[in-house]
């Protein structure tokens, strides 16, 4: 739901995303969806319990820094949007391990309860697949409604995500 989110933020701040922004952004977040868990899986226990303690502080970090970037960036310049294009270089990194790094713990529960690994693998990576290339559409309609105030919400998106993700740390 994640990887969902900010693929709607995407398409919302940039409208005239094409097919292959949103497959590669697509791409990205579920192949970091699938190597999260396998990572998980095989690195077992140990890290496990180190990584699920500080991964909502990792994840909700990077999350912050890119929308509180956004925002900043709408208010640069009036006449032209400069968009950050998270789906491509160290945002696109960002945003992939951000919206990833709690599958690691879900990697090691796979491994507990005796999951099929690849089977959960393949329909972990579809699922995030499917959702953040239908995201990046949804968010390119609402776009067109918003115009200049599209990229102000793509960052708070990503702000209250990165929220979400802290809360559900200290309240489950």
């Amino acid at each position: 739901m994640d990887a969902f989110a900010v693929s709607i933020s995407y398409g919302i701040c940039n409208k005239d995303a094409e097919f292959r922004d949103a497959l590669r952004l697509a791409f990205h977040t579920a192949l970091f969806q699938i190597l999260m868990p396998l990572a998980g899986y095989i690195f077992g226990d140990l890290l496990g319990r180190f990584i699920s303690f500080f991964s909502p502080f990792i994840a909700s970090g990077l999350l912050v820094i890119i929308g509180i970037k956004m925002i900043i960036e709408s208010f640069k310049n009036k006449e032209e949007c400069q968009r950050v294009d998270i789906s491509k270089g160290k945002a696109l990194l960002f945003i992939c391990i951000a919206t990833s790094i709690d599958a690691f713990a879900a990697g090691i529960s796979i491994g507990l309860i005796n999951l099929p690994m690849a089977v959960s693998l393949i329909f972990i990576g579809s699922i995030t697949f499917i959702m953040s290339f239908t995201g990046v559409y949804i968010g390119k309609v609402a776009g067109n409604f918003l115009e200049k105030q599209a990229e102000i919400l793509g960052g708070i998106i990503l702000i209250i995500i990165a929220i979400k993700v802290l809360v559900e740390k200290f309240l489950f």
